[in-house]
């Protein structure tokens, strides 16, 4: 069996994962937790892509996986195959598209951090101008200024990938461990039925699975 053939058996279990990110959202409203991060904010927002073969359902809006289509598509046998999130955990914000077959990022946001507020300084009339700076020193701030935001971009997207990978991490713990197919299964077809969940025992499976 080739690599290719390898990847297409094994592509199923990254739609599962953002059908489990997609429940645990709703099922704990947004409040979601690692044991490295601690609680973080989550939800589903912007854009969800389902599809079984040719067949695709894209819904879009503020809380897509709120849509009555969404559960309905997931009955007839689709998965995940996008899900638009948001991710808050006190800093700034991001947003991006989860896919499923790859588990890559894609439309990634992350709004500017605010400037930091320069202190006005009262200047006598009767003191010294400051020199001009020249070209070269101008070019230079410019080019550090650049250099800073490019690495820390770079950081608030290692802390975002951090943050899924812990999360997939939980996801695969749970996923192999017994309860899956004895509570966590049913637990998800309930409420893709519209049926109520026990957020408190499943938690309590969830725990013990991903041993935290």
């Amino acid at each position: 069996m080739d690599l290719a053939d390898r990847i297409e058996l094994r592509r199923f279990v990254g739609r599962e994962h953002l059908l489990w990110l997609w429940f645990e959202t709703e099922l704990f409203e947004g409040n979601l937790r690692t044991s490295k991060h601690g609680s973080f904010a989550m939800w589903v927002e912007g854009r969800m892509v389902l599809s079984m073969g040719r067949e695709r359902t894209t819904i879009r809006g503020s809380l897509p996986g709120a849509h009555r289509e969404a559960k309905e598509a997931v009955r007839r046998g689709k998965l995940p195959e996008a899900v638009g999130f948001r991710l808050d955990r006190g800093e700034l914000p991001a947003s991006f598209v989860l896919k499923g077959d790859s588990l890559a990022l894609s439309g990634l946001s992350l709004p500017e951090p605010p400037k930091e507020e320069t202190p006005a300084i009262e200047v006598l009339a009767d003191a010294p101008r400051p020199k001009r700076r020249g070209k070269a020193k101008d070019d230079a701030d410019a080019a550090d200024a650049d250099y800073d935001a490019f690495y820390e971009r770079m950081r608030r997207t290692r802390d975002v990938e951090e943050v899924l990978e812990a999360l997939y991490a939980d996801f695969l713990a749970l996923r192999l461990a017994a309860p899956w197919r004895a509570s966590v299964w049913p637990a998800i077809e309930r409420w893709i039925d519209g049926q109520d969940v026990d957020a408190s025992a499943y938690r309590a499976i969830r725990s013990r699975a991903t041993k935290r």
